[in-house]
C-alpha cells in the first residue's frame, strides 16, 4: 500500500510510504491462533479424561510449535519505506521486523530506474553517483509500479534541469 503526501513547513517536502500489504492484523493473527489453541486443547481433553495424558503432551507442544510459525511469517512478510523528498535531500528509511535502515540522496540528482527480473518480475532502483539501492521490494508488481511512478513524480520538482531553470 503506497500513500502520498505534501507537508507544509519551512521547506516544502514530500513524503511517500510504502506498507506491505498483510492479509491479516497481528490482532487477527492473535485471535486465528487463539482460536485454533482451543480447539485443539478441547479435541485433546477427551483423551485426557481418559488417563492418556500424552496426547495433551503433543497438542501443547504441537500449538507451541505452530505459534511459533505463525510469529515467524507474520514477521517475515512486514515492512514498511518512508521516504521523504526536498529540495535538496531524497530520505529513504526502512524498516522491518529485523533491521531499520537509513540513506540520504541528493534530490536533484537522483534517478528512479524500473528493472526488469526474470519472469516478468520488476525491482525499482535509486541510483545516484554510483551508489543504488532497491525499493519497495516486499510490494506486488503493480504497486512497485505505482511507488516508482509517485516517486519520479515528486522528484521531478526537484531535479537537476528544474533547479537550473528555477534559478535563469
Amino acid at each position: 500500500m503506497i500513500d502520498t503526501r505534501d507537508c507544509q513547513n519551512s521547506r516544502r517536502t514530500s513524503v511517500i510510504e510504502a506498507r506491505s500489504n498483510l492479509s491479516m492484523s497481528l490482532d487477527r493473527l492473535a485471535a486465528v491462533f487463539l482460536g485454533l489453541s482451543a480447539v485443539t486443547l478441547l479435541v485433546a481433553l477427551g483423551p485426557l479424561l481418559l488417563g492418556l495424558w500424552p496426547i495433551m503432551l503433543a497438542a501443547i507442544v504441537h500449538l507451541l510449535i505452530v505459534g511459533w510459525c505463525m510469529r515467524l511469517a507474520w514477521r517475515g512478510n512486514w515492512a514498511r519505506e518512508r521516504m521523504e523528498i526536498d529540495r535538496d535531500t531524497l530520505r529513504i528509511d526502512h524498516f522491518d521486523a529485523g533491521r531499520k535502515t537509513h540513506s540520504e540522496w541528493p534530490s536533484a540528482w537522483v534517478r528512479v530506474e524500473v528493472e526488469e527480473q526474470r519472469m516478468g518480475e520488476r525491482r525499482v532502483v535509486v541510483t545516484c553517483q554510483g551508489r543504488r539501492q532497491i525499493i519497495g521490494d516486499f510490494l506486488p508488481t503493480a504497486e512497485k509500479l505505482a511507488l516508482a511512478d509517485a516517486l519520479k513524480e515528486s522528484l521531478r520538482r526537484f531535479d537537476a534541469r528544474g533547479v537550473a531553470s528555477n534559478y535563469r
